[in-house]
């Protein structure tokens, strides 16, 4: 992966020096993909800004000018400019930003091995505070990058594997939240969404997270080498584990690559599964203009501004496909979730479409807990237990007066089991272990 990460440098660097002003024949009155809809469909910038940018999309995520080694090359001289850029077009435009990314061991700065550890620990939470002060409404930052694949060399001077295992991973986001309080802290991979073995690894590291309410999302990179051979089934499966983190998933770098025929074909096979599935909150590609890639043939635009057949099929799919996801808007819903604690000190979240929309502190005794919403997805009831003696058994989550019986239903991560926690296989209203129960799109 690092010769593949300096490619994308390479062709970034590229782009900044002699990007094309496209002035794209394809529609640039008409709005972004995924205007109205409730998860946002994203894309890169790199030195400058494509002309056709907000015909197609409506995030906006710098492709290497937030990387550390891209500010700050030489130490304490920070290059700012490249990300002024995206982040004031992101702005003005009213697009969501993501800051991608604090921690990473590919593009690091040259000179972060030379100093000491405590130096070390010192300059990347100076990073992040300089960041957070100067672009203030960001709204997503992937704070690690790549833990499993590429592990910052500095790692051991932010707490090592420490006791969780991943203790300079909870360093990075504690700082992160710390210094960046509003914004939604992501981390992010590759290889996750193909390798159920690197799956179950990458929840572990979420889940350590999310005990601290540390993570806000959980990113996986879907590039080609992932994508391009990868069975819609296959995908599903481990969409759906991932999901079961109960941690919006964030499809973060997506690319497919083919001739004009096999790379319709691809999008066709698997884009949408990703921009249906109920655990999915968010998509954002990872470039589309020819010549402006990291990798040949991912492009969805020609350099005369012509669309690929991917990228036709594409605008047609997004603007006439109704999703669920982590928006709001449609009719309005009656939320009955009913339960009860054994000590009365037990706490659930109710999730919708990856959003967390209410927690409740439960009576010892079967209560009702209502909440009105317009929003859509998949729904679970999320149970952390923090303490011993502590269980919670829920009856069932009704929408609009129609029951779903929690024992009826398709999974419960928090069932405990032949001795062990992690059944997973529903058939159970008692949530003993940290778990959710899956009630299905709303």
């Amino acid at each position: 992966m690092i010769t593949s990460h300096l490619l994308k440098a390479l062709r970034s660097a590229a782009v900044c020096t002699g990007a094309l002003a496209l002035l794209g024949a394809a529609g640039l009155a008409q709005a972004q993909l995924a205007t109205g809809k409730p998860k946002f469909l994203g894309n890169i910038i790199a030195g400058s800004v494509p002309s056709n940018f907000s015909a197609y999309w409506n995030q906006v995520t710098p492709e290497n000018a937030g990387k550390w080694g891209s500010v700050e090359a030489t130490r304490n001289q920070m290059n700012w400019g490249p990300l002024d850029t995206a982040y004031n077009y992101a702005r003005s435009n009213g697009f969501p930003f993501k800051q991608h990314t604090f921690v990473w061991g590919a593009q690091e700065p040259g000179w972060i091995g030379s100093v000491s550890a405590s130096q070390q620990a010192y300059e990347v939470e100076e990073f992040m505070r300089l960041y957070c002060a100067r672009y203030p409404q960001t709204q997503y930052i992937d704070v690690v990058n790549e833990p499993i694949s590429q592990p910052a060399s500095y790692r051991n001077a932010l707490g090592g594997s420490g006791s969780t295992g991943w203790d300079w991973i909870v360093w990075s986001f504690q700082k992160a939240r710390q210094h960046c309080p509003t914004a939604k802290l992501l981390i992010n991979e590759y290889g996750i969404i193909n390798d159920a073995t690197k799956l179950n690894r990458y929840k572990g590291i979420v889940n350590i997270l999310k005990a601290r309410g540390l993570v806000d999302g959980v990113g996986i990179q879907a590039h080609h080498f992932s994508m391009d051979n990868l069975s819609a089934a296959t995908m599903k499966a481990n969409l759906d584990s991932l999901a079961q983190t109960g941690v919006p998933i964030f499809v973060s770098e997506l690319d497919m690559t083919g001739d004009d025929s096999t790379q319709l074909a691809r999008y066709q096979r698997l884009f949408p599964g990703l921009w249906t599935h109920p655990g999915v909150a968010h998509v954002t590609l990872w470039g589309y203009i020819e010549g402006q890639t990291w990798v040949n043939n991912t492009h969805l635009v020609r350099r005369d501004g012509s669309e690929r057949p991917a990228m036709a099929w594409l605008k047609n799919y997004v603007r006439t496909t109704t999703i669920g996801g982590g928006g709001s808007g449609g009719t309005s819903k009656n939320i009955v979730v009913r339960a009860r604690g054994t000590t009365g000190q037990e706490s659930v979240t109710l999730r919708i479409g990856g959003t967390a929309v209410r927690t409740w502190t439960l009576s010892t005794t079967m209560t009702n807990y209502t909440i009105t919403t317009t929003l859509s997805g998949g729904s679970t009831v999320e149970f952390t237990n923090d303490a011993t003696g502590r269980d919670v058994q829920v009856d069932y989550l009704s929408v609009n007066g129609s029951v779903r019986q929690a024992e009826a239903q398709s999974y419960n991560t928090g069932v405990y089991q032949n001795g062990a926690c992690g059944g997973g296989n529903g058939l159970s209203e008692w949530l003993h272990c940290n778990g959710a129960i899956g009630f299905g799109d709303l």
